[in-house]
């Protein structure tokens, strides 16, 4: 067969040797080629009806647009290379595809979405309507570990004491046991204190994350008071490995791959021990070297993908226990180790497992005040997540239902908590979500939730409602609810120290009710410009836990009431092909619930942040500047702690196909924050990155 004259077969060779010249070319450092971005365009269109579908979300790495109404889209100037492409559409099952972009040319794609039912996870059906996502390559821009990588993120405060300590995040003004964080559908929390150590998951293991603030408990489970942080590892993972070293002795290294179904990854890293910090005037002043601040941490996860799912993380750390500026310790320290094995099978019927064992040990031979110690702690802990999810239908509107029981036990043991630490949890929840339309669509999705602990003899319910109107490039949200969630384990079953008494006595945190309402608009054609967003929130919190000193000055947790409102603003633009900026900026009031109510303590009230990037060819760069607004060490609103400015800046250099270079500056003005008073961090430090991965 020929046409116009020229033999198929020779036309597709041609075509071959071009394509394999122009990869040559674009191989060679400093090349013209090599400096030249690509763009991806195409069609998706609907598999049923080979109709075009409007609205589509399409996402090629950190660049996002929407389909028009004839199904075509285009994503300018993007980085050539390996490219995983992503489609989603409501009543639509996703499309994704990892491709090859040649520098400065073109790729076409045609899309066919097979409809289906929303088929996602119960708290996706919010993060469809009102999450925030942030992809993996801009995480590992932002910091080698989600610590790092969230810290200033749409309105996310990570909280940690010191270099190496666990890095819990805060979101809304709500304690860093109120974010619940989930990795591939696991709870990271620590079920002994509550807390999610951010720092366990390295950057280079996530493929996105999907941020959905607010109260969340009805549909995400316990802990999701402030919000939920869903994670999506990476996969399949290609063989690669990373390698840094950073100021003051900081280092770490990184392994990953994947054969078939089966991924694995570890890593390791050392903190900084010793580094200069600021002397308080009540010590003398002036600097000094802050000691035994540091410590190392290793991770490792397995992942077999298939029906059935298994997934097993563990973690361990060995670090210093330092004390404040005010009162130092020089020998303290502590071990933590932890293994959770999961099992998920997500079918019509659906189903999850865990089992988590957790053991700490916290020592000082010769503390500054007091006697020696030598605490240990071991617990273990069992889940159950047990559902069934249809199709339904009513009238014009289509969409998926669910009824789902969940279970967990945890028994722990040891020096640190009181004889009979033991604790259930169990919960029913039902919850569905409907839509309708094709160019304007509207969502509706109720949801609620009865749970029943340990010590709370009666049931408790919740309740929420999100509904979302997407009408041309314009999202709106709205939501009102309600959420539950017992007190964690450490402040019922902690054992009395030093200067600290328990309280097992606490109730349960309640959020009575929260109202919330959210805009979104795709800025450009297509978004191909950026996006605005803006949301406010509103709501009455009782009985908060929150940690705070008597007239004796012993600390224990108790009990308050607290109002809870302000809103989110967040701007991405792409000005030019090669520029991209963001910023973003929350106001948290959360004030207690009597005349006058002051800012509950180290709840920062203003959080911002605001970067720019600059992407070509091998290249690129990365500025970023975070505020974390004044803080009070007390509940009287006095003594306010000075608001934390960072400036961060990195350089990205690709060398070849398999070596990637990068350079950044963390803190470069030195500010030395102190999130907690008496708990300053590493200042000015400087890292260096490389990257290996398999082609």
């Amino acid at each position: 067969m020929r046409r116009h004259g020229t033999p198929v077969g020779r036309s597709a060779s041609l075509a071959l040797v071009v394509a394999a010249a122009l990869a040559a070319l674009a191989a060679r450092p400093g090349s013209m080629w090599a400096q030249a971005p690509a763009r991806l365009l195409g069609q998706v269109l609907d598999a049923a009806t080979q109709g075009p579908v409007a609205q589509a979300e399409v996402t090629a790495n950190d660049l996002r647009t929407v389909t028009a109404p004839d199904g075509g889209f285009l994503l300018g100037s993007v980085p050539p290379g390996r490219v995983r492409v992503e489609v989603r559409r409501i009543g639509f099952a996703p499309w994704s595809a990892v491709i090859d972009l040649v520098p400065g040319l073109d790729r076409s794609l045609r899309v066919a979405l097979a409809p289906a039912a929303v088929r996602l996870d119960s708290i996706m059906v919010s993060a469809s309507s009102g999450g925030i996502t942030i992809g993996g390559a801009e995480l590992s821009r932002r910091g080698s570990d989600l610590a790092r990588a969230l810290d200033g993120w749409e309105g996310v405060v990570v909280r940690r004491t010191g270099s190496a300590g666990p890095a819990a995040p805060q979101l809304r003004g709500g304690g860093p046991d109120e974010v619940l964080v989930l990795v591939d559908g696991f709870a990271l929390n620590d079920p002994l204190t509550g807390r999610a150590d951010l720092s366990r998951i390295p950057s280079r293991d996530v493929e996105k994350i999907t941020l959905v603030p607010g109260a969340q408990t009805v549909r995400a489970g316990s802990r999701a008071i402030a919000g939920v942080l869903a994670v999506e590892t990476r996969r399949p993972l290609r063989p690669e490995g990373q390698s840094w070293l950073a100021s003051y002795g900081a280092r770490g290294v990184r392994l990953g791959a994947s054969a078939g179904p089966l991924g694995l990854a570890a890593s390791t890293e050392r903190h900084a021990s010793r580094f200069p910090y600021r002397v308080p005037e009540v010590r003398g002043g002036g600097e000094a070297d802050r000691r035994n601040a540091g410590g190392t941490q290793s991770t490792a996860f397995l992942r077999i993908d298939g029906p059935l799912e298994l997934t097993v993380r563990g973690s361990q750390s060995e670090r210093g226990l330092p004390g404040t500026t005010t009162n130092p310790t020089s020998q303290a320290h502590a071990e933590d180790r932890s293994v959770v094995l999961g099992l998920r099978r997500e079918e019509r019927f659906r189903s999850s497992a865990s089992l988590q064992w957790i053991e700490t040990r916290a020592a000082d031979p010769a503390p500054t005040a007091g006697l020696p110690y030598d605490s240990y702690t071991h617990g273990i802990g069992g889940s159950l997540d047990l559902g069934l999810r249809d199709r339904m239908a009513v009238g014009a509107w289509t969409g998926e239902g669910g009824l789902a029981v969940e279970a967990r036990g945890d028994r722990f043991a040891g020096d640190g908590v009181r004889t009979g630490a033991s604790f259930t949890h169990a919960a029913l929840r039902l919850d569905a979500a409907f839509h309708r339309g094709r160019t304007s669509v509207v969502t509706v999705a109720p949801a609620v939730r009865v749970d029943l602990w340990t010590g709370h003899t009666r049931p408790v319910a919740s309740m929420r409602l999100d509904v979302g109107v997407l009408r041309g490039h314009t999202a709106f949200t709205a939501a009102v609810g309600s959420a539950v969630a017992p007190p964690v384990l450490a402040d019922l079953f902690f054992r009395e120290g030093v200067g600290v008494r328990l309280n097992p006595d606490l109730r349960p945190e309640r959020v009575t009710w929260e109202l919330e309402a959210a805009v979104r608009r795709d800025l450009g054609v297509g978004g191909r410009l950026g996006t605005l967003s803006v949301r406010a929130f509103a709501g009455r919190v009782g009985d908060m836990v929150i940690w705070a000193p008597d007239f004796r000055f012993v600390w224990s947790p108790r009990n308050f009431d607290v109002w809870r409102r302000g809103g989110e603003v967040s701007l991405a633009l792409r000005p030019l092909g090669d520029v991209r900026l963001d910023g973003t900026a929350t106001l948290a009031a959360v004030t207690y619930d009597h005349p006058g109510g002051a800012q509950v303590q180290y709840r920062p009230r203003v959080t911002g942040t605001a970067g720019a990037g600059w992407s070509r060819g091998a290249w690129d760069a990365d500025m970023r500047w975070h505020l974390i607004g004044a803080r009070f060490p007390n509940s009287a609103g006095t003594n306010a702690r000075p608001a934390i400015s960072l400036l961060d800046l990195g350089v990205d250099r690709r060398l070849g196909e398999t070596l990637a270079l990068r350079a950044e500056i963390r803190d470069l003005t030195d500010a030395r924050a102190e999130f907690i008073a008496g708990y300053p961090t590493p200042g000015r430090t400087m890292s260096v990155t490389l990257t290996f991965q398999v082609p």
